[in-house]
């Protein structure tokens, strides 16, 4: 096995290990959020900025937790089978992924990066705390994907 064909395997494993995690902590952010369900509906109901915001917070979740599974799938893909895959899916599964990746964490970004703490409600602030763990496992992901999109390219699997 080639050097770089045993770096990008790493990477990939190292992805499979990222992706648990950040699964884990999408559910638990999920979770949380969930706790204030019944009354965002009904706060939504009066405001249409109460509306906007329990929209945001869903589609961003959601987002993030579709993100990590995409990667999830390529990345154990790309570690278990890469020669059973046509030749410019597996040369174009890293860069898809790192730009997805990207769009993804900044559309999370964007939306929770000045969400506030707020007292007493506890379970809505760590949702806001996995949140940013969240997006840390983004960003590490953006560099695994940019790191086996160069090895593949250079080199091959």
């Amino acid at each position: 096995m080639h050097l770089t064909m045993f770096f990008t395997q790493i990477l990939h494993t190292g992805q499979i290990a990222l992706c648990a995690y950040g699964a884990y902590v999408s559910y638990i952010a999920i979770r949380n959020l969930q706790q204030y369900e019944e009354t965002s509906k009904k706060a939504a109901k009066y405001s249409g900025e109460a509306e906007h915001q329990l929209h945001k917070t869903r589609t961003t979740q959601a987002s993030g937790a579709v993100c990590i599974l995409a990667s999830l799938v390529a990345a154990v893909t790309l570690t278990v089978a890469p020669n059973s895959l046509p030749t410019f899916v597996k040369f174009g599964i890293s860069p898809a992924a790192l730009v997805v990746t990207l769009f993804v964490r900044a559309h999370v970004s964007n939306f929770w990066k000045g969400k506030a703490k707020v007292p007493f409600v506890d379970g809505y602030n760590e949702a806001i705390q996995k949140t940013g763990e969240l997006l840390q496992i983004l960003e590490y992901l953006e560099y695994t994907w940019a790191g086996t999109a160069l090895a593949s390219g250079l080199v091959g699997y």
